[in-house]
């Protein structure tokens, strides 16, 4: 009789947090990192607004031709 011997582990709570981290990014995470984003955008936009610049946001704004 053969017997396979397991692969070696870091233990139980790494592979639990390698378990978790292959699903992928959670709801909070990604709603709290948008949450960032947008303060940033809003912030830049006044911060431009305030010194008399706007910033492009199309393609044909920013002179780009298809």
């Amino acid at each position: 009789m053969t017997r396979t011997i397991p692969a070696p582990s870091n233990g139980l709570y790494s592979d639990m947090e390698d378990t978790d981290n292959q699903k992928g990014p959670e709801r909070d995470e990604t709603d709290s990192f948008h949450r960032l984003v947008r303060h940033l955008v809003a912030d830049g936009d006044s911060r431009a607004a305030k010194a008399g610049r706007r910033a492009r946001r199309t393609l044909k704004e920013m002179g780009a031709v298809r």
